[in-house]
Protein backbone atom coordinates (compact mmCIF):
# COMPACT_ATOMS: atom_id res chain seq x y z
CA UNK A 1 0.00 0.00 0.00
CA UNK A 2 3.02 2.31 -0.17
CA UNK A 3 2.03 3.50 -3.65
CA UNK A 4 -1.50 4.72 -2.82
CA UNK A 5 -0.56 8.47 -2.74
CA UNK A 6 0.85 8.12 -6.27
CA UNK A 7 -2.21 6.24 -7.41
CA UNK A 8 -4.45 8.88 -5.86
CA UNK A 9 -2.66 11.56 -7.90
CA UNK A 10 -3.11 9.51 -11.03
CA UNK A 11 -6.79 9.12 -10.22
CA UNK A 12 -7.27 12.86 -9.92
CA UNK A 13 -5.61 13.43 -13.29
CA UNK A 14 -7.62 10.71 -14.95
CA UNK A 15 -10.92 12.18 -13.77
CA UNK A 16 -10.20 15.31 -15.79
CA UNK A 17 -10.73 13.19 -18.90
CA UNK A 18 -13.37 10.87 -17.50
CA UNK A 19 -16.27 12.31 -19.50
CA UNK A 20 -15.27 11.78 -23.12
CA UNK A 21 -16.44 10.63 -26.52
CA UNK A 22 -14.80 8.49 -29.12
CA UNK A 23 -14.96 11.06 -31.87
CA UNK A 24 -17.00 8.80 -34.19
CA UNK A 25 -20.32 9.97 -35.57
CA UNK A 26 -21.61 6.41 -35.89
CA UNK A 27 -22.36 3.90 -33.16
CA UNK A 28 -21.22 0.37 -33.84
CA UNK A 29 -22.00 -0.97 -30.37
CA UNK A 30 -19.48 -2.98 -28.42
CA UNK A 31 -20.50 -6.60 -28.81
CA UNK A 32 -18.08 -7.06 -31.71
CA UNK A 33 -14.95 -5.76 -29.99
CA UNK A 34 -11.92 -7.98 -30.13
CA UNK A 35 -11.02 -10.00 -27.05
CA UNK A 36 -8.27 -8.01 -25.32
CA UNK A 37 -7.73 -10.45 -22.47
CA UNK A 38 -4.19 -11.42 -21.63
CA UNK A 39 -3.05 -14.00 -24.26
CA UNK A 40 -0.81 -15.64 -21.66
CA UNK A 41 -3.91 -16.86 -19.85
CA UNK A 42 -3.62 -14.49 -16.86
CA UNK A 43 -6.87 -13.72 -15.06
CA UNK A 44 -8.92 -10.75 -16.25
CA UNK A 45 -8.96 -7.86 -13.77
CA UNK A 46 -12.16 -8.01 -11.74
CA UNK A 47 -12.52 -11.76 -12.35
CA UNK A 48 -9.47 -13.08 -10.54
CA UNK A 49 -11.22 -14.22 -7.32
CA UNK A 50 -9.63 -11.43 -5.30
CA UNK A 51 -11.21 -8.27 -3.94
CA UNK A 52 -14.34 -7.61 -6.01
CA UNK A 53 -15.53 -9.89 -8.80
CA UNK A 54 -17.96 -8.51 -11.42
CA UNK A 55 -21.14 -10.54 -11.80
CA UNK A 56 -22.86 -11.22 -15.16
CA UNK A 57 -20.71 -8.81 -17.18
CA UNK A 58 -21.90 -7.74 -20.63
CA UNK A 59 -18.39 -8.29 -22.00
CA UNK A 60 -16.52 -11.19 -20.34
CA UNK A 61 -13.13 -9.91 -21.52
CA UNK A 62 -13.96 -6.48 -20.09
CA UNK A 63 -16.18 -7.11 -17.07
CA UNK A 64 -16.12 -3.46 -16.02
CA UNK A 65 -17.82 -2.31 -19.23
CA UNK A 66 -21.50 -1.34 -19.24
CA UNK A 67 -23.09 -0.45 -22.57
CA UNK A 68 -26.31 1.59 -22.63
CA UNK A 69 -26.43 1.78 -26.44
CA UNK A 70 -28.43 4.63 -28.00
CA UNK A 71 -30.29 7.03 -25.69
CA UNK A 72 -32.74 9.46 -27.26
CA UNK A 73 -32.15 13.01 -26.11
CA UNK A 74 -34.58 13.72 -23.28
CA UNK A 75 -34.62 10.15 -21.95
CA UNK A 76 -32.98 8.89 -18.78
CA UNK A 77 -31.24 5.50 -19.04
CA UNK A 78 -30.45 3.14 -16.18
CA UNK A 79 -28.10 0.25 -15.62
CA UNK A 80 -26.77 -1.62 -12.59
CA UNK A 81 -23.26 -3.01 -12.23
CA UNK A 82 -22.97 -5.85 -9.68
CA UNK A 83 -19.79 -6.97 -7.88
CA UNK A 84 -19.23 -9.51 -5.10
CA UNK A 85 -16.76 -9.17 -2.25
CA UNK A 86 -14.93 -12.52 -2.44
CA UNK A 87 -12.62 -11.76 0.49
CA UNK A 88 -13.14 -13.14 3.98
CA UNK A 89 -13.23 -9.64 5.48
CA UNK A 90 -15.25 -6.43 4.87
CA UNK A 91 -14.11 -4.04 2.14
CA UNK A 92 -14.82 -0.32 2.50
CA UNK A 93 -15.69 1.62 -0.65
CA UNK A 94 -14.49 5.09 0.24
CA UNK A 95 -15.65 7.18 -2.72
CA UNK A 96 -17.73 6.85 -5.88
CA UNK A 97 -16.80 9.46 -8.47
CA UNK A 98 -18.62 10.00 -11.77
CA UNK A 99 -16.69 11.64 -14.57
CA UNK A 100 -19.76 13.42 -15.99
CA UNK A 101 -22.57 15.38 -14.37
CA UNK A 102 -24.99 13.49 -16.63
CA UNK A 103 -24.37 10.26 -14.68
CA UNK A 104 -25.69 9.89 -11.13
CA UNK A 105 -24.54 6.84 -9.11
CA UNK A 106 -26.30 5.15 -6.21
CA UNK A 107 -24.67 2.32 -4.28
CA UNK A 108 -25.87 -0.43 -1.95
CA UNK A 109 -24.97 -3.98 -0.98
CA UNK A 110 -26.99 -7.15 -0.44
CA UNK A 111 -25.60 -9.56 2.14
CA UNK A 112 -25.67 -13.35 1.80
CA UNK A 113 -28.69 -13.40 4.13
CA UNK A 114 -30.58 -10.97 1.87
CA UNK A 115 -30.19 -7.83 4.00
CA UNK A 116 -29.74 -4.63 1.97
CA UNK A 117 -27.18 -2.04 3.13
CA UNK A 118 -27.73 1.40 1.56
CA UNK A 119 -24.56 3.42 0.96
CA UNK A 120 -23.95 7.09 0.16
CA UNK A 121 -22.40 7.59 -3.27
CA UNK A 122 -21.87 11.29 -2.52
CA UNK A 123 -19.85 10.69 0.65
CA UNK A 124 -16.25 11.89 0.79
CA UNK A 125 -15.28 8.78 2.76
CA UNK A 126 -16.81 5.41 3.70
CA UNK A 127 -19.49 5.45 1.02
CA UNK A 128 -20.26 1.78 1.77
CA UNK A 129 -18.84 -1.00 3.94
CA UNK A 130 -19.28 -4.31 2.10
CA UNK A 131 -19.37 -7.47 4.25
CA UNK A 132 -17.60 -10.60 2.99
CA UNK A 133 -19.72 -12.44 0.43
CA UNK A 134 -22.04 -9.45 -0.10
CA UNK A 135 -22.97 -8.20 -3.56
CA UNK A 136 -22.49 -4.51 -4.41
CA UNK A 137 -25.14 -2.97 -6.65
CA UNK A 138 -23.92 0.20 -8.36
CA UNK A 139 -27.01 1.77 -9.97
CA UNK A 140 -26.15 4.33 -12.66
CA UNK A 141 -28.68 6.79 -14.10
CA UNK A 142 -27.81 8.85 -17.18
CA UNK A 143 -29.81 12.02 -17.89
CA UNK A 144 -29.26 12.55 -21.60
CA UNK A 145 -30.17 16.25 -21.32
CA UNK A 146 -27.02 16.85 -19.25
CA UNK A 147 -24.68 15.13 -21.69
CA UNK A 148 -22.44 17.55 -23.60
CA UNK A 149 -21.79 15.00 -26.39
CA UNK A 150 -24.56 14.37 -28.91
CA UNK A 151 -24.79 11.99 -31.87
CA UNK A 152 -21.44 10.33 -31.23
CA UNK A 153 -20.12 7.57 -29.00
CA UNK A 154 -19.49 8.68 -25.45
CA UNK A 155 -17.54 7.15 -22.58
CA UNK A 156 -18.10 8.02 -18.91
CA UNK A 157 -15.74 6.67 -16.26
CA UNK A 158 -17.14 5.96 -12.81
CA UNK A 159 -14.31 5.36 -10.35
CA UNK A 160 -14.43 3.69 -6.95
CA UNK A 161 -11.70 3.92 -4.32
CA UNK A 162 -11.52 1.16 -1.70
CA UNK A 163 -9.33 -0.02 1.16
CA UNK A 164 -8.75 -3.40 -0.47
CA UNK A 165 -5.12 -4.24 -1.26
CA UNK A 166 -6.08 -6.12 -4.44
CA UNK A 167 -8.63 -3.62 -5.85
CA UNK A 168 -7.87 -0.21 -4.31
CA UNK A 169 -9.18 1.48 -7.45
CA UNK A 170 -11.99 0.23 -9.69
CA UNK A 171 -13.18 1.84 -12.92
CA UNK A 172 -16.55 1.30 -14.59
CA UNK A 173 -16.58 2.23 -18.28
CA UNK A 174 -20.09 3.39 -19.12
CA UNK A 175 -20.59 3.54 -22.89
CA UNK A 176 -23.49 5.21 -24.68
CA UNK A 177 -24.58 7.44 -27.54
CA UNK A 178 -27.03 10.29 -26.93
CA UNK A 179 -29.07 10.60 -30.12
CA UNK A 180 -30.66 13.89 -31.07
CA UNK A 181 -32.74 14.57 -34.17
CA UNK A 182 -31.51 18.19 -34.11
CA UNK A 183 -28.24 19.93 -33.39
CA UNK A 184 -27.93 23.58 -32.33
CA UNK A 185 -24.96 25.87 -32.74
CA UNK A 186 -23.99 27.06 -30.25
CA UNK A 187 -25.26 24.16 -28.11
CA UNK A 188 -26.50 26.71 -25.54
CA UNK A 189 -27.09 30.43 -25.94
CA UNK A 190 -24.93 32.28 -23.41
CA UNK A 191 -25.71 36.01 -23.42
CA UNK A 192 -22.98 36.52 -20.81
CA UNK A 193 -23.02 39.80 -18.84
CA UNK A 194 -26.17 41.81 -19.50
CA UNK A 195 -27.18 45.22 -18.16
CA UNK A 196 -30.13 44.71 -15.83
CA UNK A 197 -32.06 47.53 -17.56
CA UNK A 198 -30.71 46.89 -21.03
CA UNK A 199 -31.62 43.33 -22.03
CA UNK A 200 -29.89 41.48 -24.85
CA UNK A 201 -30.42 39.57 -28.09
CA UNK A 202 -28.91 36.43 -29.55
CA UNK A 203 -29.42 33.75 -32.21
CA UNK A 204 -29.03 29.98 -32.43
CA UNK A 205 -28.78 27.96 -35.64
CA UNK A 206 -30.50 24.55 -35.52
CA UNK A 207 -30.04 21.80 -38.10
CA UNK A 208 -31.86 18.48 -38.56
CA UNK A 209 -29.55 15.48 -38.12
CA UNK A 210 -29.85 12.42 -40.32
CA UNK A 211 -32.60 11.65 -42.80
CA UNK A 212 -35.58 11.05 -40.50
CA UNK A 213 -37.52 13.95 -41.97
CA UNK A 214 -38.27 15.42 -38.56
CA UNK A 215 -38.83 19.17 -38.50
CA UNK A 216 -39.05 22.02 -36.04
CA UNK A 217 -42.53 23.58 -35.95
CA UNK A 218 -42.74 26.51 -33.51
CA UNK A 219 -41.75 27.87 -30.11
CA UNK A 220 -44.00 26.13 -27.60
CA UNK A 221 -43.61 28.47 -24.66
CA UNK A 222 -41.30 31.20 -23.42
CA UNK A 223 -40.42 32.30 -19.88
CA UNK A 224 -41.54 35.87 -19.02
CA UNK A 225 -38.05 37.33 -19.52
CA UNK A 226 -37.63 35.91 -23.02
CA UNK A 227 -39.06 36.45 -26.46
CA UNK A 228 -38.30 33.93 -29.22
CA UNK A 229 -38.99 33.59 -32.93
CA UNK A 230 -38.23 30.49 -35.03
CA UNK A 231 -37.52 30.99 -38.74
CA UNK A 232 -36.84 28.27 -41.30
CA UNK A 233 -34.05 29.18 -43.65
CA UNK A 234 -31.77 27.63 -46.23
CA UNK A 235 -31.12 23.92 -46.61
CA UNK A 236 -27.77 22.64 -45.31
CA UNK A 237 -27.00 19.74 -47.61
CA UNK A 238 -30.12 17.59 -47.47
CA UNK A 239 -31.16 18.89 -44.04
CA UNK A 240 -33.23 21.99 -43.29
CA UNK A 241 -31.81 24.75 -41.12
CA UNK A 242 -33.67 26.99 -38.66
CA UNK A 243 -32.68 30.20 -36.89
CA UNK A 244 -33.95 30.88 -33.38
CA UNK A 245 -33.95 34.60 -32.51
CA UNK A 246 -33.99 35.25 -28.75
CA UNK A 247 -34.69 38.54 -26.97
CA UNK A 248 -33.97 39.02 -23.26
CA UNK A 249 -36.31 41.64 -21.81
CA UNK A 250 -35.39 44.16 -19.11
CA UNK A 251 -35.62 44.81 -16.23
CA UNK A 252 -33.79 41.77 -14.87
CA UNK A 253 -32.92 40.61 -11.36
CA UNK A 254 -29.20 40.73 -10.66
CA UNK A 255 -27.17 37.54 -10.86
CA UNK A 256 -26.80 34.48 -13.10
CA UNK A 257 -29.98 32.99 -14.57
CA UNK A 258 -30.86 30.07 -16.86
CA UNK A 259 -34.05 29.32 -18.78
CA UNK A 260 -35.14 26.69 -21.32
CA UNK A 261 -36.94 27.34 -24.60
CA UNK A 262 -39.00 24.39 -25.84
CA UNK A 263 -39.65 23.96 -29.57
CA UNK A 264 -42.31 21.66 -30.97
CA UNK A 265 -41.21 19.11 -33.57
CA UNK A 266 -42.79 16.74 -36.03
CA UNK A 267 -42.47 12.98 -35.98
CA UNK A 268 -40.63 11.14 -38.74
CA UNK A 269 -41.33 12.20 -42.35
CA UNK A 270 -42.53 15.59 -41.12
CA UNK A 271 -45.91 14.44 -39.81
CA UNK A 272 -47.35 13.94 -36.34
CA UNK A 273 -45.94 15.31 -33.10
CA UNK A 274 -42.43 14.47 -31.91
CA UNK A 275 -40.48 15.08 -28.73
CA UNK A 276 -39.90 18.81 -28.07
CA UNK A 277 -36.39 20.13 -28.67
CA UNK A 278 -34.92 22.29 -25.92
CA UNK A 279 -32.46 25.19 -26.09
CA UNK A 280 -30.90 26.57 -22.91
CA UNK A 281 -30.46 30.32 -22.55
CA UNK A 282 -28.28 31.73 -19.79
CA UNK A 283 -27.08 35.15 -18.75
CA UNK A 284 -25.62 37.11 -15.85
CA UNK A 285 -27.50 40.32 -15.12
CA UNK A 286 -25.21 43.06 -13.80
CA UNK A 287 -25.59 46.73 -12.96
CA UNK A 288 -25.93 49.06 -15.93
CA UNK A 289 -22.54 50.53 -15.00
CA UNK A 290 -19.90 48.31 -13.42
CA UNK A 291 -16.20 48.11 -12.66
CA UNK A 292 -14.29 45.06 -13.96
CA UNK A 293 -12.55 43.38 -12.21
CA UNK A 294 -14.19 44.27 -8.88
CA UNK A 295 -10.77 44.31 -7.14
CA UNK A 296 -7.53 45.85 -8.36
CA UNK A 297 -4.79 43.34 -9.11
CA UNK A 298 -1.23 44.52 -9.58
CA UNK A 299 0.23 42.72 -12.59
CA UNK A 300 3.43 43.11 -14.61
CA UNK A 301 3.19 45.49 -17.57
CA UNK A 302 5.88 44.59 -20.15
CA UNK A 303 5.69 48.04 -21.77
CA UNK A 304 6.40 49.82 -18.46
CA UNK A 305 8.65 47.15 -17.00
CA UNK A 306 6.85 47.21 -13.64
CA UNK A 307 3.61 46.20 -11.95
CA UNK A 308 0.49 48.34 -12.29
CA UNK A 309 -3.14 47.89 -11.32
CA UNK A 310 -5.94 48.43 -13.82
CA UNK A 311 -9.74 48.32 -13.88
CA UNK A 312 -12.28 49.29 -16.53
CA UNK A 313 -15.53 51.16 -15.98
CA UNK A 314 -18.29 49.96 -18.34
CA UNK A 315 -21.60 51.56 -19.24
CA UNK A 316 -23.38 48.45 -20.49
CA UNK A 317 -26.54 50.17 -21.69
CA UNK A 318 -26.51 50.58 -25.46
CA UNK A 319 -25.67 54.16 -26.38
CA UNK A 320 -25.21 55.30 -22.77
CA UNK A 321 -22.10 57.28 -21.90
CA UNK A 322 -20.64 58.86 -18.81
CA UNK A 323 -17.61 60.85 -17.71
CA UNK A 324 -15.12 60.17 -14.92
CA UNK A 325 -14.63 63.43 -13.04
CA UNK A 326 -12.14 62.18 -10.44
CA UNK A 327 -10.16 59.07 -9.44
CA UNK A 328 -8.12 58.89 -6.25
CA UNK A 329 -6.71 56.39 -3.73
CA UNK A 330 -6.82 56.35 0.05
CA UNK A 331 -5.69 53.90 2.69
CA UNK A 332 -2.96 53.00 5.15
CA UNK A 333 -0.31 52.22 2.49
CA UNK A 334 -1.11 54.19 -0.64
CA UNK A 335 1.54 56.94 -0.54
CA UNK A 336 3.19 57.61 -3.88
CA UNK A 337 0.58 55.86 -6.03
CA UNK A 338 -0.25 57.62 -9.29
CA UNK A 339 -3.82 57.38 -10.63
CA UNK A 340 -4.75 58.10 -14.26
CA UNK A 341 -7.85 57.47 -16.38
CA UNK A 342 -8.64 57.54 -20.08
CA UNK A 343 -11.35 56.28 -22.45
CA UNK A 344 -10.85 52.63 -23.43
CA UNK A 345 -11.46 51.61 -27.06
CA UNK A 346 -13.99 54.44 -27.55
CA UNK A 347 -13.56 58.10 -28.33
CA UNK A 348 -14.83 60.92 -26.19
CA UNK A 349 -17.93 62.66 -27.46
CA UNK A 350 -18.38 66.42 -27.54
CA UNK A 351 -19.24 66.38 -23.82
CA UNK A 352 -16.15 64.41 -22.83
CA UNK A 353 -18.10 61.20 -22.23
CA UNK A 354 -17.40 57.57 -23.23
CA UNK A 355 -19.06 54.22 -22.70
CA UNK A 356 -15.86 52.61 -21.40
CA UNK A 357 -12.99 53.96 -19.28
CA UNK A 358 -9.67 52.53 -18.15
CA UNK A 359 -8.30 53.53 -14.74
CA UNK A 360 -4.64 52.79 -13.89
CA UNK A 361 -3.01 52.77 -10.47
CA UNK A 362 0.78 52.96 -10.91
CA UNK A 363 3.08 52.35 -7.89
CA UNK A 364 5.91 53.88 -9.96
CA UNK A 365 8.23 51.05 -8.98
CA UNK A 366 7.41 51.22 -5.31
CA UNK A 367 7.86 47.90 -3.51
CA UNK A 368 6.10 46.56 -0.46
CA UNK A 369 2.46 46.00 0.43
CA UNK A 370 -0.39 48.15 -0.86
CA UNK A 371 -3.64 48.32 1.07
CA UNK A 372 -6.36 50.82 0.24
CA UNK A 373 -9.30 51.82 -1.92
CA UNK A 374 -9.58 53.40 -5.35
CA UNK A 375 -12.51 55.82 -5.51
CA UNK A 376 -13.99 56.73 -8.92
CA UNK A 377 -16.44 59.65 -9.20
CA UNK A 378 -18.62 60.06 -12.32
CA UNK A 379 -21.16 62.52 -13.69
CA UNK A 380 -23.85 59.80 -13.81
CA UNK A 381 -26.48 60.60 -11.14
CA UNK A 382 -27.47 56.92 -10.86
CA UNK A 383 -23.89 55.66 -10.48
CA UNK A 384 -21.95 58.62 -9.07
CA UNK A 385 -19.31 56.70 -7.10
CA UNK A 386 -17.41 53.40 -7.16
CA UNK A 387 -15.09 52.21 -4.38
CA UNK A 388 -12.69 49.52 -5.58
CA UNK A 389 -10.56 47.62 -3.03
CA UNK A 390 -6.89 47.04 -3.80
CA UNK A 391 -4.39 44.86 -2.05
CA UNK A 392 -0.79 43.81 -2.69
CA UNK A 393 0.92 41.81 0.03
CA UNK A 394 4.55 42.00 -1.06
Amino acid sequence: MQHRPLLASALALALAAACSDSGHSGHAGHSDHADHSDPTGADVHGQDDRGFVFLDPQHPAHPNWADLGDIELGDTAHTTVRMRNVEDHPITIDTVLSGCSCTAPEISAVTESGERIVGNARASSKALVVPPGATVELALSVDSRLSPARNKDKLVLVRLTTDDEHDPYLSIELRMKVVSAFQSAPPELDLQRVARNGGAMGTVEIAAIGESGRRLIEVLETPPELGATLLEGREMGLSPLWTLHVTLRAPLPLGPQERVLRLSTSHESGIGEGRPFEVKVRWNAVEDVEVVPPRILFLADPALGREVGRVELFSRLAGARLRIVQASVAGPSTDGLEVTFEPALTELDSEGKASRWRVTVDPRGRTGPIDGTLTILTDDPTFPRFDVPMLRRR
